[in-house]
């Protein structure tokens, strides 16, 4: 997350305080709609909750420790022989699949709200003899799941990420890549084989698996003189983990964003309600916070997450426009959106999308003058 953003949300959640405080005064406030705001807020600034599913033997564990999500919660397993299927009811949830998708991962991926899924292909290597048929795989079971699903090889990248190639394994390993019997690598037993040496080649398999073994042989036998610094970039790279990581930031985000849309809908309830009049002015007080900046902000990004219109900002490398024109253009394109034919959801997000967009051309252009 950018510290600009960080400094929006701060100065939004200030906002939300200080409108609370209003709101319950006891001259011209509303408690009771003080006291439903506030919940509302509590369950905005709550942490994501996040699970990490799968069938046993998947390699839920080692997917969460490549990830280093210290908050997710592993469930139990799926589709277990006298037990009930896990309640796929986190804010994010990460699905492990270890092969093809079964039945039973269909229908509890089914049940998830859009938006909110992210696959994981676990134990890539052994899909197929290259990494492109891992990659094919992935892309063939995410058309039949609906699901972006991304190929990782978790145990390498739970390795690189907890440990480094010490000098006794990098010593080994350029030994074994140029020396005069290469290796097999086609199954640990092999690999082991009956030679003087089975210790560190067994000290090789468990500290990086027989695929990252593989993969630091291949490296050194191209370029014999790699540091221990470039060999274990190019053993986290080969685990595949950065891409898994950039998704689930990005599906973060936009449950982030999806949620703050949520608080928006809440005031606007809160402020339908209200009662004008008689002194009270609950509802100005709601309604000029909807019209700030930083509500439009979270408007903006709320719509720019809702799954219906997502991808029609694919193209966008942020949400914030670089400057006044950019804005424009922007809000010029979103007004099409909100005029054509869509569902109402969809509407209100594009709407919320160009609404942003105009404050930002707005902002941007007499900070200009």
């Amino acid at each position: 997350m950018s510290t600009a953003t960080e400094s929006i949300q701060t100065r939004a959640s200030d906002q939300l305080d200080r409108l609370i405080s209003a709101l319950a005064a006891g001259r011209g406030g509303d408690p009771a709609i003080a006291d439903r705001l506030a919940a509302a807020v509590a369950r905005r600034r709550r942490p994501l909750h996040i699970q990490v599913a799968g069938r046993a033997l998947s390699g839920r564990s080692t997917v969460l420790r490549a990830l280093a999500l210290l908050s997710a919660e592993e469930t139990s397993p799926v589709d277990q022989p006298g037990m009930p299927d896990p309640v796929l009811d986190g804010d994010l949830v990460i699905y492990v699949l270890a092969g093809a998708p079964q039945a039973a991962d269909q229908r509890l991926l089914a049940t998830l709200p859009p938006g909110r899924g992210v696959v994981v292909l676990n134990k890539a290597d052994a899909v197929g003899a290259r990494w492109g048929e891992a990659v094919a795989a992935a892309d063939r079971y995410a058309r039949e799941l609906g699901l972006p699903i991304v190929p990782v090889v978790a145990s390498l990248a739970a390795h690189t990420r907890a440990g480094t190639v010490d000098a006794a394994d990098l010593t080994d390993l350029r030994r074994l890549a140029v020396g005069p019997d290469v290796p097999s690598v086609l199954s640990a037993d092999l690999f082991v084989g009956t030679g003087s040496d089975q210790d560190a080649r067994r000290r090789l398999i468990a500290r990086w698996d027989l695929y990252g073994v593989d993969c630091a042989l291949t490296a050194l036998r191209a370029d014999p003189d790699l540091s221990a610094a470039a060999l274990i970039q190019i053993l986290h790279s080969a685990g595949g983990i950065d891409p898994l990581h950039r998704l689930v930031h990005r599906r973060y985000e936009q449950v982030e964003a999806i949620r703050g849309g949520e608080l928006l809908d809440e005031l606007t309830r809160l402020a339908a309600r209200a009662v004008p009049g008689d002194g009270g002015h609950a509802r100005e007080l709601i309604e000029n916070y909807l019209i700030g900046d930083d509500a439009l902000w979270a408007g903006l990004c709320a719509g720019l997450a809702c799954p219906q219109v997502a991808h029609l900002a694919a193209g966008y490398p942020s949400p914030a426009p670089a400057d006044a024109d950019e804005a424009l253009a922007r809000a010029t394109r979103w007004r099409a959106v909100v005029s054509s034919d869509m569902p109402p959801a969809a509407r209100r997000a594009a709407l919320r999308v160009h609404n942003g967009y105009i404050r930002a051309w707005e902002r941007m252009s007499s900070a200009g003058l």
